[in-house]
């Protein structure tokens, strides 16, 4: 069967977070190391939950952002301006996600991201990146209720795109999103940006610079 989608997770793959701008942003604001915050952050999402939409979203920085600054007795001056982060600020496309996004439009393929990010906001991510002008159809596991590598997963992605698994690619830097892809007869390919060459017949790539070779073995 012919591929008529490709399927990219965002994390990792499409895009990176810019960690030193995160840093520089809180250091002058918290008396926490970044890592702490994180921590912070984290349990502040097991307690109250991952929200489930952008309205949700908003409350829940909302209600992280003023409990961090009451917990830490913060200034209110520090507390607003925590209140004004913004994530997407800080998410960076890799250089060859552009590339990979614009070949797979150019061959008339269609183009979905299936995130398990904890946030639901990955339109708007992707737009912050450059990216969402090439992405027909974004899912995030928080909002369409199931995560990688559950099949209710990817089955959510290539429904929305109206597309069989089987004539799907899907690149994601987790093993076992990579096999619970290819449980569903997705093609599957693991994306380890630390190696120095492609090991395709590994099922692993560098980077999406390999898309082109891998199409051509998987005509569309």
């Amino acid at each position: 069967m012919s591929i008529r989608a490709v399927i990219f997770d965002r994390d990792g793959v499409l895009t990176s977070f810019d960690m030193e701008k995160a840093a520089a942003f809180f250091q002058p604001l918290l008396p926490l190391k970044f890592d702490e915050l994180l921590q912070r952050w984290q349990q502040w999402g097991k307690t109250v939950g991952f929200p489930r939409s952008i309205a949700e979203e908003e409350s829940f920085w909302h209600g992280f952002w003023n409990w961090l600054s009451d917990d830490l007795a913060l200034a209110a001056p520090v507390r607003s301006e925590l209140l004004r982060f913004d994530y997407t600020s800080i998410v960076r496309p890799f250089p060859d996600a552009k590339t990979a996004l614009i070949e797979s439009r150019q061959r008339g393929l269609l183009v979905g991201v299936l995130s398990n990010f904890s946030l639901a906001s990955l339109d708007a991510s992707l737009t912050a990146a450059g990216l969402a002008e090439f992405v027909d159809v974004a899912c995030a596991a928080m909002a369409i209720g199931a995560a990688k590598p559950e099949p209710a997963s990817y089955l959510s992605v290539t429904n929305a795109l109206g597309v069989n698994p089987s004539e799907c690619l899907l690149f994601d830097d987790e093993p076992p999103c990579v096999k619970g892809a290819q449980a569903l007869g997705i093609h599957a390919y693991l994306v380890d940006r630390r190696l120095e060459n492609h090991a395709l017949p590994q099922g692993i790539v560098r980077d999406l610079s390999a898309l082109p070779t891998i199409l051509a073995h998987h005509p569309s």
